[in-house]
């Protein structure tokens, strides 16, 4: 007994142009989420925000920053201090951090994140920070 191959059908002008489609619509996406650190990055402004809590927290698995502080905030949220490396200098950090007016240093991307436009629901990440002074 004889078996018949079917043969396969040439691509037709439709399937190239939704290929070509979702793989533009992929490659876009990902530049998108690639492009966030360097946008993160412009339009830097110290933003006044009250604390409330500072606590260490140790990245996960494969985390770009294995210590980290966390921040919460009455009127911004979450927010992330990446720091250092350390877990001493983290606790060491997050042990100064008393309830109170602060000052962070926020990019184009965190500082949209701490107005309520965020997707994802991150902590915003804070560039650098500092108490502020009162009389």
């Amino acid at each position: 007994m004889a078996t018949t191959r079917r043969r396969r059908k040439p691509a037709t002008r439709k399937s190239l142009l939704l290929v070509t489609a979702l793989m533009l619509a992929g490659l876009i996406f990902m530049t998108w989420i690639f492009i966030n650190p360097w946008r993160d990055a412009q339009d830097l402004t110290w933003v006044q925000c009250d604390v409330v809590d500072a606590q260490s927290q140790r990245g996960g698995r494969n985390a770009a920053t294995p210590w980290y502080v966390v921040i919460e905030t009455r009127d911004c949220g979450r927010i992330t201090y990446r720091v250092g490396t350390s877990q001493e200098k983290v606790e060491g950090i997050a042990a100064n951090i008393t309830p109170g007016a602060y000052e962070f240093k926020f990019g184009r991307l965190a500082q949209k994140k701490i107005a309520g436009h965020n997707p994802f629901d991150n902590a915003a990440d804070a560039k650098d920070m500092r108490p502020i002074q009162t009389p």
